[in-house]
C-alpha cells in the first residue's frame, strides 16, 4: 500500500473570523495555520456558567 499524497484544502472565511486568526496566531507567536490547529484543538468551553442544584 503506497502512502497518499498530501492534500490542501481552501476554506474561505469572513473577514471577521480572519482578523480572530490573525489576532490568536499574533498572541500566540505563530502563523494562521497554527493558531488554527490551536483553536481546533482546545477543549470546548461552556456558552453558559454550570449551576449546581445544591448551591443557591
Amino acid at each position: 500500500m503506497e502512502p497518499s499524497e498530501p492534500t490542501t484544502h481552501t476554506i474561505e472565511v469572513d473577514e471577521r473570523v480572519y482578523d480572530v486568526l490573525a489576532r490568536t496566531a499574533a498572541t500566540r507567536d505563530t502563523d494562521i495555520n497554527g493558531a488554527l490547529r490551536y483553536l481546533i484543538e482546545a477543549p470546548a468551553v461552556p456558552g453558559a456558567p454550570t449551576t449546581d442544584d445544591d448551591e443557591e
